[in-house]
């Protein structure tokens, strides 16, 4: 693929050096400013052309004539929505743009795509969903969702029950006919694995079950862990995440009582006369007095939101040492695994959404097989990567019909779940795939169609 990046802030650069890891990937990075492109060209392997993304010269120098997607992150959601139209009109085959405003986001489908725009995304209503998913499943760090959230992909450190685990293998806990979720990938420091039966668990591992939401928190009770949604959240910072998830919680977590704390008064306003049914706390997050007797509650959450990411770190530690079931804390200059790596709770970053999401529907355009239905990174370094493919089987492949352990599959390569209409299976050695289901796979490689997953 060749695709041209138009802004080259965090978000684009991030867009741009993970893409250009990416095999027969060739990227452009246009922007107007010479430091951010200088920085780009030292670290990343992409092609660099300073100009203005709104000037159809600059694009063609780019390569618009033989560029495959175009995607606009720059600073202003007209820039980029002006930019996708431009690119169509040079031919530019698909066009993907960062929109932030409410307002111009909820007509996307209907309005922006006939204008020329495949793909909108807005980071601060992803965050929002994505803090909302960690709110209803407080026991997971991180969640991945597939076929529509009926099957999810969730993270748990082990620490945080290691009379379960530590120094038990996968065979004895995992091997087990009444299991209904499968073990998809265990992170231990900075690697990672496909798991076989004999690996023996340690004290820091990161584990990711894949399998029904009901069926993984059946998986959480086994160990003791508190499986219940949070019914009270402290919410601190009154900006545009905080007005999605407050939309989303009065939706899809009915009951749930939330407090907002938030120092600007004009601010607090606005926000009683939206949420009524909210209670708005004019105050510093950052003031002991202020977070403790707002957060007294232990079986909630708090969720720091404020535009700082220094202050997010520190009221989350100080929420953590508190004895808070659950905090959640977003980042946007800090890097998200170092904040993880503090032992700070959830950490959620609107770029790394917006980059991801970004990459995964490149990804999606590449595969020439239209097999893929999404692709989601469950871990990469400069030497290795594990990925979840959702695969949907035509009538093809060579591994129809067969049972799974008959066929020969490559090392690092795992059936994670089987759709088949409305059920959702776990797969054994005896389970067989068929024409017209999903598949999800877990691999260390490039999987494209369900033949990928054979040795040749």
């Amino acid at each position: 693929m060749n695709i041209i990046i138009v802004g080259c802030g965090s978000v684009g650069y991030a867009l741009a050096k993970n893409l250009s890891a990416e095999s027969g990937v060739n990227t452009v990075i246009i922007d107007t400013k010479s430091g951010p492109l200088e920085r780009a060209g030292e670290t990343i392997d992409a092609m660099i052309a300073r100009g203005d993304g709104l000037d159809a010269n600059t694009l063609a120098e780019a390569g618009a004539k033989d560029a495959d997607l175009l995607i606009a992150v720059m600073d202003a959601d007209e820039k980029n929505i002006l930019c996708c139209v431009l690119a169509k009109h040079l031919g530019i085959k698909h066009t993907a743009a960062r929109v932030r405003t409410p307002e111009y986001a909820v007509d996307a489908n209907r309005v922006w795509k006939s204008m020329g725009l495949d793909m909108i995304i807005n980071p601060e209503q992803e965050t929002a969903r994505e803090i909302s998913r960690l709110l209803r499943f407080p026991t997971a760090d991180d969640i991945d969702i597939f076929v529509g959230g009926r099957v999810e992909l969730v993270s748990f450190n082990i620490s945080d029950a290691p009379k379960f685990f530590e120094g038990k293998s996968v065979r004895q806990l995992f091997f087990n006919k009444n299991m209904n979720v499968l073990l998809a990938a265990v992170e231990r420091g900075d690697a990672a694995a496909i798991p076989h039966g004999d690996w023996v668990f340690e004290k820091g591992d990161v584990i990711r079950v894949l399998g029904r939401p009901a069926y993984i928190m059946e998986f959480f009770s086994l160990f003791g862990k508190d499986t219940n949604a949070i019914k009270n959240a402290v919410i601190v910072g009154g900006g545009k995440i905080t007005y999605y998830l407050v939309d989303l919680l009065r939706r899809h977590s009915r009951g749930i009582q939330l407090k907002i704390i938030e120092l600007n008064r004009e601010r607090c306003e606005t926000l009683s006369v939206k949420f009524p049914q909210c209670l708005i706390i004019n105050g510093d997050g950052t003031d002991e007095d202020v977070l403790s007797v707002e957060s007294a509650d232990k079986t909630g959450a708090v969720v720091c939101l404020t535009d700082r990411d220094e202050e997010n770190a520190v009221m989350a530690l100080y929420s953590l040492q508190a004895g808070m079931r659950k905090v959640i804390t977003k980042v946007h200059h800090i890097k998200p695994k170092m904040v993880k790596n503090m032992g700070i709770g959830s950490v959620v970053s609107p770029q790394n959404i917006t980059s991801d999401q970004m990459i995964r529907y490149a990804r999606e355009l590449a595969t020439a097989s239209g097999d893929v239905k999404t692709v989601h990174g469950i871990f990469s370094n400069d030497d290795y990567k594990i990925e979840a493919v959702e695969l949907q089987i035509n009538q093809k492949s060579k591994c129809l019909d067969r049972p799974i352990k008959e066929l020969k599959m490559k090392k690092g390569v795992l059936i994670g779940c089987i759709i088949r209409n409305a059920n959702i299976i776990i797969p054994s050695g005896d389970s067989v795939i068929q024409a017209g289901d999903s598949v999800i796979v877990i691999s260390s490689g490039d999987i494209n169609e369900l033949d990928d997953i054979l040795r040749v």
